[in-house]
């Protein structure tokens, strides 16, 4: 039987490490696509022609979202092309860096197989290898959790055995801190969340604690004037910036966001379940001490309630957001096979089942490859094609991206095409319905934005608008008809 069981362990381990190759080759199979609407826009704010300066307070002061990807963007477009291969290098680097993140920084006291465990699902994660191809923050963000979350558990380890982490250890625990909470937002979360943790481990064993509250308390004196800014923002009359969706559905659409399916989510919950009856029942007392359970639960959790809360009134309920959950769900995950793997050595079975079934759920994301990356262009094609040499009104009002930043995305695909961007409003409408007509070119293209176009402009479509990719919409409009009693 024990001879079995060593057989069985290594073809689950053989069959995930090859399931890991294959998603490394799709990472390099789609760096060519086309951009989207929101890639354009970091190719917007990162853009080699305009001055960092310029870029900095025209640009990025005036946006919500955190501004390190879009400097390291522009750094990284001086030295290669601002193309859409070579940006997507950039973004692949970092998702391709995350997979050995997570061997050689899991604690050293974990067993091989059980980094190898968590190494693999990080590889064969089909959401990470998409949004690692995607040209925002997601990739690095995800990165530097993995990585902070791991030196967490690392150093929640050393002070378990009443060592205090190397200086090197806690500087680089913060630094990568800092440089994710200038990421994105849920990323910052997430470590702030991650470093209470910490502390309170540090009281509980009475190690470190100066280090940890000081070191917290200086990355969050960094990274709150930018909170700041944004609230400032936001708070705008014309500020429009946050996405929009009713959360109560969003929830169950971004559970199926992250893993693929609905069989996929109840598998994972029950894998779940079963893993925290049998810790309640073999650690008992000891359970709140196993750090690398613990950790990640109360990453997930009290991040689901501060978004909760601030959902009250910015909703932050949109799916791509929650992909800063990934590192401390693969860290649960990764912690609750091995639990079950030591119980019982034939599950090791569920191993390579969900590294596969991850896998396999690469191939849903056509929207993300193909319709999502395309929109722009095809688009741009179009019009050049049907309206050569006129002026394309845009329809920007919802998007809250600077009239500059909006030039550069829309200008990107049609080279030589002459656009004029004209931020349409109730006073300039009119001139987008005057023959002979020019296109309306709608980014972001949905039922609700364009019964919103007909009520903010007084406008609405000569017919079905052309839909390209995901989103996309270009059409004529004509004045809404006078309705008299």
């Amino acid at each position: 039987m024990k001879k079995f069981s060593s057989v069985l362990t290594a073809v689950c381990v053989s069959i995930s490490a090859v399931l890991a190759v294959y998603m490394f080759w799709q990472r390099l199979a789609h760096l060519s696509s086309g951009l989207a609407y929101d890639e354009l826009y970091s190719l917007a704010t990162a853009w080699p022609g305009l001055k960092l300066s310029y870029i900095w307070h025209e640009i990025l002061l005036k946006d919500v979202n955190l501004p390190l990807y879009n400097i390291l963007l522009y750094g990284w477009n001086h030295l290669f092309p601002a193309e859409p291969f070579y940006m997507r290098l950039f973004n692949t680097l970092a998702s391709l860096a995350t997979v050995p993140t997570a061997y050689f920084l899991a604690p050293a006291a974990w067993p091989k197989l059980k980094k190898f465990m968590l190494t693999a699902l990080t590889a064969c994660s089909f959401i990470l290898v998409a949004f690692g191809l995607y040209i925002r923050a997601y990739s690095f963000a995800v990165w530097a959790g993995m990585a902070f979350t791991l030196l967490a558990l690392g150093i929640i380890d050393a002070l378990a055995r009443q060592k205090n982490p190397s200086a090197k250890t806690w500087a680089t625990f913060f630094i990568i801190g800092l440089l994710g909470s200038y990421l994105h937002y849920f990323c910052s979360g997430l470590f702030f969340i991650t470093a209470l943790v910490v502390f309170l481990y540090a009281c509980y064993y009475k190690t470190g604690r100066a280090t940890a509250f000081w070191g917290t308390a200086a990355v969050f004196a960094a990274w709150f004037p930018w909170v700041i800014n944004t609230y400032l923002i936001m708070s705008a009359p014309a500020g429009t910036w946050w996405y929009v969706v009713p959360w109560a559905r969003a929830t169950w659409d971004i559970l199926q966001f992250l893993f693929g399916s609905p069989a996929l989510v109840g598998g994972i919950l029950v894998l779940l379940i079963l893993s925290a009856v049998s810790l309640v029942h073999t650690q008992k007392k000891r359970l709140l001490l196993n750090a690398s359970i613990i950790l990640p639960v109360v990453q997930i959790g009290l991040l689901l309630a501060v978004v909760a809360v601030v959902s009250l009134k910015y909703n932050l309920w949109l799916d791509r957001y929650f992909l800063s959950f990934m590192p401390p769900i693969l860290v649960l995950i990764a912690g609750c096979l091995y639990h079950l793997y030591e119980r019982h050595r034939l599950l090791i079975v569920l191993f390579p089942l969900l590294a596969a079934a991850w896998t396999a759920h690469f191939w849903n994301l056509d929207y993300l490859l193909t319709a999502e990356f395309t929109g722009l262009k095809d688009a741009f094609s179009f019009i050049s094609q049907n309206w050569p040499n006129q002026p394309v009104y845009v329809d920007t009002a919802k998007t809250g991206y600077p009239d500059k930043a909006l030039q550069v995305m829309l200008q990107y695909y049609a080279p030589g095409h002459q656009i004029t961007l004209i931020p349409l409003s109730k006073e300039n409408a009119p001139q987008a319905a005057q023959s002979p007509k020019p296109p309306v070119l709608m980014p972001l293209c949905t039922q609700y934005h364009l019964m919103q176009f007909s009520f903010d402009y007084n406008l609405e479509e000569d017919r079905e608008p052309y839909l390209f990719g995901k989103d996309v919409c270009v059409f004529t409009a004509h004045p809404v008809p006078e309705v008299r009693p």
